[in-house]
């Protein structure tokens, strides 16, 4: 997704008509609406390397301790190779003529028990060289993947640095623009965000023929909402959401201090049992995909391609629960069926 940087007009609100004011704030909503897609995207790529830094340090280990043991063998093949040649240097070859120990006039009996030894000592050596060779082929294969292995971990901390700093340069210039929106243009922008919801409701509403309980306040959030069975899984995970009802969003996070939207689903589920990954594109790909129509309380909503942008749960009546962006906390919200949808999930029970 392009990001355009985020403008606003240097003339006065005050002195813009009616239709020019409300143009440029159709516009700059537009520019807001891009810069906070970015900003997820951003962030949901700054999981994903994390979540492959992650399985790669499993790696890096798991590796270092074939390469120890590697080098261990080889250690142990070069010991008995060096035993196996004295041996074969002893009893065959040149130095047997020479060795007094076979070198005198016995009988043939003698002689053919030191042939025997001979060849079996000659035999330990060729074994004992295969085996180093094969050893050290398997040494520095490993070697090789370990270096490899390292190196991929060595870029996905650069994407994760690289996406964090993109995002909030973005932010910093979203921020700044925003400080400066005089009170007309904050108002259109407000009535826009109010226009999209109520677009995105009516058209789940539409679709599924519920009443939206719009501006209802619940003592109980699960007042309104059908919950899951009781005692189910889904039934603990969106309890556990709920649970982390204003908690800030912060990138990167999966605690009570601060959750990102697929760090609030990862803790979610793992309340109830179901371990998910930190990146919604893996969540994305994790889970079982199920059409809108049978939407269940504690299923996943996805954004972007296979569901890298952005994660929310489905909580019922036509309702979310989500870690949206840098400065909101987690909130509910009418289901967006635009902005970018990819699918609905069922995490695998």
């Amino acid at each position: 997704m392009c990001f355009c940087t985020v403008t606003i007009s240097s003339r006065p609100a005050d002195a813009q008509s009616l239709k020019s004011a409300r143009a440029e704030a159709a516009v700059l909503y537009a520019q807001i609406r891009a810069a906070d897609a970015r900003i997820s995207l951003l962030g949901q790529k700054y999981d994903e390397a994390q979540y492959k830094l992650g399985n790669l340090e499993a790696l890096i280990t798991h590796s270092r301790d074939i390469v120890a043991a590697a080098t261990r063998q080889v250690k142990s093949d070069e010991d008995q190779l060096r035993e196996a040649a004295i041996n074969y240097y002893v009893n065959n070859g040149a130095a047997n003529s020479q060795n007094p120990l076979f070198a005198s006039s016995e009988s043939e009996a003698q002689l053919g028990a030191t042939n025997v030894y001979s060849s079996l000592a000659e035999g330990n050596l060729d074994d004992s060289v295969a085996s180093l060779k094969l050893s050290s082929i398997q040494l520095t294969q490993q070697r090789y993947v370990l270096r490899g292995e390292i190196a991929l971990a060595a870029r996905q901390s650069r994407a994760a640095s690289k996406a964090l700093h993109e995002a909030r340069a973005i932010q910093q210039n979203l921020s700044h623009t925003l400080a400066g929106v005089s009170s007309e243009i904050h108002q259109y922008l407000v009535a826009a965000e109010e226009a999209a919801a109520a677009k995105a409701a009516a058209q789940w509403n539409k679709t599924h023929k519920v009443k939206h309980h719009k501006g209802k306040k619940y003592k109980n959030y699960y007042d309104g909402y059908p919950p899951p069975p009781a005692n189910s899984r889904a039934n603990v995970a969106v309890r556990a959401a709920y649970s982390y009802l204003g908690v800030p969003y912060v990138w990167g996070g999966a605690s009570r201090s601060g959750v990102d939207c697929s760090g609030l689903v990862m803790l979610a589920w793992d309340a109830a049992g179901v371990s998910l990954p930190h990146y919604s594109g893996a969540q994305f790909a994790d889970t079982v995909r199920v059409p809108l129509w049978d939407l269940r309380p504690g299923d996943l909503l996805f954004y972007g391609y296979n569901g890298d942008e952005h994660v929310t749960m489905y909580i019922g009546h036509g309702e979310m629960i989500e870690a949206p962006e840098t400065g909101y906390t987690v909130h509910i919200t009418p289901v967006r069926l635009g902005y970018g949808f990819a699918g609905a999930g069922r995490p695998r029970l």
